[in-house]
């Protein structure tokens, strides 16, 4: 309240200088200064009536009244006076504040790894708040407004005010715009979420409520990209179970197993970009993108399948030794799992396709998908007429199969072993 009480005395002192309405222009005696007496007497009328937040309202009432409503060329002459005044008025405060600027200890001239800054290095920024300085480079004040723009809690967005880290207090709104002058004109940063947040004049409410479809992408991003891999494996098996019911339904045998001793961070991170897309389909706020997603989830995930039917599958590999007689024996066996992979991201193919994907579109999706990004495109079975049973039935007979030759391997061992006996015994009794 107190430096509001001091701008305004100060522009009322403005206000006297420059019209002069300390004159007392009524007596018929009253010397002439070049200035109207209507000019003086609205000006008269702003000075006792004008606070802290209702100057441009008694402009327009001034303005709309009876001495110079349908006269433009009044009007002209008092908006000149009134922007002469607001001109010294803002050159004094630009003065008051270089000058507190300058005086205001610096507390601050690290970025968030510890990294020496000068005010005087590209791409940072000094901000003056409550008495000191703080200086920051723009790509920590971005992440820090993307993470207070993006909170959430089960993908529901519940955007937070920027804060100061060093004192935990909110930027002032001043500040938020120095912010966004200093990233749009002296840095080639583009800050979607905080440009966003500018249109809706820094404003949380208006903000969410325009932007939710948005902030809903970034936080399925971020959860997807930034959470660490022991809380995803569920997410990733769920996901997979998924996929291989819908296989299921749709009669197709492109089904993925993953074993339960599979290494868990490698598992995460090869199937990161495959739970994006799942997360979206399921998440997203439109039902058009849901649908759009869920066509490219089941597209990948197929193409993946087809690239290494055995991914995740754990497998038994058996170590062999040459004996004195040279035949060959089991002496070991070494548990291993099926890892190999196709990329996600075929880079080559978008590279090739980068000069040329700007002279036309595609107008269905699959055709896009098919050409440009999903190669070994979708693979179903030729026999269509396969039942549920069938296929379960086909997966328990791979099993069985499995375990048989797993036994018999077993038995082999079983037998060299026996043979080497019976050899060390007759070269012992020779």
């Amino acid at each position: 309240m107190y430096k509001i009480i001091n701008k305004m005395e100060t522009y009322k002192l403005l206000i006297k200088n420059n019209v002069k309405i300390n004159e007392n222009f009524f007596p018929l005696d009253y010397k002439q200064d070049n200035i109207r007496w209507y000019i003086k007497y609205l000006f008269m009328t702003l000075e006792g009536l004008i606070d802290g937040k209702n100057k441009f309202k008694l402009l327009d009432n001034l303005l709309n009244g009876f001495l110079i409503k349908d006269k433009q060329d009044r009007q002209e002459e008092f908006l000149n006076y009134f922007c002469k005044i607001q001109k010294n008025y803002w050159v004094l405060n630009r003065f008051v504040y270089r000058y507190k600027f300058k005086r205001t200890k610096l507390v601050v001239t690290t970025d968030m790894c510890l990294n020496e800054l000068k005010e005087c290095d590209k791409n940072v920024l000094c901000i003056s708040e409550n008495g000191s300085r703080y200086l920051f480079h723009i790509n920590d004040l971005i992440n820090m407004i993307n993470t207070s723009l993006t909170h959430s809690s089960l993908f529901f967005c519940q955007p937070k005010s920027i804060k100061n880290p060093y004192n935990n207090l909110p930027f002032n709104k001043s500040t938020l715009y120095n912010i966004y002058m200093y990233i749009k004109y002296r840095t080639k940063y583009y800050a979607e979420l905080f440009f966003k947040f500018f249109e809706c004049d820094f404003n949380l409410t208006r903000f969410k409520i325009l932007n939710e479809y948005l902030l809903r992408d970034y936080a399925i991003k971020n959860f997807v990209h930034k959470t660490p891999y022991n809380f995803l494996e569920e997410e990733v098996r769920q996901m997979i179970s998924f996929y291989n019911f819908d296989c299921r339904k749709n009669r197709m045998r492109n089904r993925i197993l993953i074993h339960k001793d599979f290494a868990k961070q490698k598992l995460v991170e090869i199937m990161r970009p495959y739970l994006l897309l799942y997360f979206k389909a399921l998440y997203s706020f439109h039902p058009a993108i849901k649908k759009q997603f869920l066509f490219y989830f089941k597209i990948t995930m197929s193409r993946f399948n087809k690239f290494n039917p055995y991914f995740g599958r754990k497998e038994i590999k058996l170590i062999y030794e040459t004996t004195s007689t040279f035949k060959k024996r089991v002496c070991g066996k070494e548990i291993i799992f099926n890892d190999e992979y196709i990329k996600f991201y075929n880079i080559e193919k978008q590279n090739n396709a980068f000069l040329t994907n700007h002279l036309n579109y595609f107008e269905h999706i699959n055709d896009y998908i098919s050409d440009d990004y999903i190669h070994n495109f979708i693979f179903y079975d030729n026999d269509t007429e396969e039942t549920e049973e069938e296929t379960e039935e086909e997966t328990e007979e791979e099993e069985e199969t499995e375990v048989e030759e797993e036994r018999e391997v077993e038995e082999e061992r079983e037998v060299e072993v026996e043979d080497g006996e019976e050899e060390e015994k007759n070269e012992n009794y020779n």
